[in-house]
Formats: structure tokens, sequence, C-alpha cells
């Protein structure tokens, strides 16, 4: 009997991360494309489970928004030394995004550049880097 409670046990706790990877699936999106763009933050929302933000990129006089609906949990960026208030709506940032694919218009936020140069990427073990 105690076998048996051990093995259902261990099998219900292997469940538990597939879960959890199930919900983090970067199907939807075009991981292997990265669009850069340079703009000022027009809107920040910073929570979990993903931060999102609107960027706002002026080209030859010409005005795009760009929107980042996901990127990694603000819980996670504050563990890698981000502070919201770098990117507060007003500030110029640089920004590395990768397309969903069934709505060119929206991005997964894989990278922050600053404007002096401190990069935070959002996936990469290393969080942020000055360059």
């Amino acid at each position: 009997m105690r076998k048996s409670l051990t093995a259902a046990f261990a099998a219900a706790l292997s469940a538990v991360p597939m879960l959890g990877a199930a919900h983090h699936s970067f199907a939807i999106y075009d991981m292997q494309t990265e669009y850069t763009f340079e703009g000022v933050v027009e809107t920040l929302k910073f929570r979990n489970p993903h931060m999102a933000l609107t960027l706002v990129e002026t080209k030859d006089g010409e005005r795009r928004v760009i929107n980042f609906v996901e990127g990694a949990p603000a819980n996670m960026l504050v563990r890698m030394g981000f502070d919201p208030a770098h990117i507060q709506p007003g500030k110029r940032i640089k920004a590395i995004g990768s397309p969903r694919k069934d709505d060119p218009n929206a991005y997964f936020l894989k990278t922050i550049i600053l404007e002096d140069g401190t990069r935070f990427d959002t996936l990469g073990p290393g969080g942020q880097e000055r360059r």
C-alpha cells in the first residue's frame, strides 16, 4: 500500500511542471524572427503573468505604434535588476521582439535596451548586460 501511495504522489508531482510548461508555449510567435524598434514608451503594463508595452516609433515623419502584447513576467524582470521606472511612458528605448504568427502588429518582447546601453534579455539566463 505504501509503495502505491508513493508512486501516485510521484506521478502527481511530475505532472505539475508539464502544466506550467503548457502555459508558456511560444508557438503563437515566430521566435526565429526578430525585429528591432526604437521609440518612446506610450503605455506599460508591468504585471504578472506577462508584462506588455506599447512603443511609438517615428520614422521619416510617420508614426507607428508597436504592440508588445506579451513579455517576461514582471517578477522575473525585477529579479534580473529591472526597475519599471526604466521604461515608464515617455522614456525612449530600443526593443527587440518576435511577431505573432496570426497578427503582424503584435510582438513578444524579448529584449529591452535602455538609452544608456543597458540591455535586459527577458528570456536569457544573464538578464542584464551593459554594452
